[in-house]
């Protein structure tokens, strides 16, 4: 895959994003945030309707005592979908500058696929998700707005062949 790079204000500051593959797995020190494609058995997206980013997949930032990506890749996505999922595949790795230019100030987005393994009845909370979406890809990256809808769908694509 070529690299795929688009910037975005976060808290007033201009970021950069660089889609780097899976051959380089960065420590887990460094990775900040999770997110995963579930697939429903008919190849439908689950997604969520977040309160600042709109429609998004299922996903969030690494907590202290987690000691795995998987780890906080199962507590986001009963957090956010009330769903839990099976046999997560690594499917991108996103570079962010966040915390600065220099390499050693570089931190990770790690996007997973996954098939739905139990969905659970929905609770709307006043936190974060308020609806859950299945939906198919077309309507999920039209409504997309939280990244990059090409890097987006690339990614969905990948995970389609990947897990589907």
């Amino acid at each position: 895959m070529s690299k795929n790079k688009y910037s975005s204000v976060i808290n007033d500051k201009l970021v950069t994003f660089i889609s780097i593959g899976t051959k380089n797995i960065p420590p887990f020190s460094k990775v900040t945030s999770v997110c995963v494609i579930p697939f429903t058995n008919e190849g439908k997206i689950v997604a969520v309707r977040l309160k600042n980013r709109g429609l998004d997949l299922p996903g969030g930032h690494v907590e202290k005592h987690e000691k795995t990506p998987e780890e906080t890749l199962r507590r986001e996505v009963m957090e956010e979908a009330y769903i839990t999922i099976k046999k997560p595949v690594l499917i991108e790795i996103i570079e962010s500058d966040y915390f600065g230019p220099n390499p050693h100030e570089a931190s990770y987005m790690l996007i997973y696929a996954a098939y739905v393994d139990e969905m659970f009845d929905y609770k709307t909370t006043d936190e974060i998700a308020y609806e859950r979406i299945i939906t198919d890809k077309p309507s999920f990256i039209k409504e997309y707005e939280a990244g990059d809808k090409n890097v987006m769908e690339d990614v969905i694509n990948r995970a389609e062949t990947m897990i589907i």
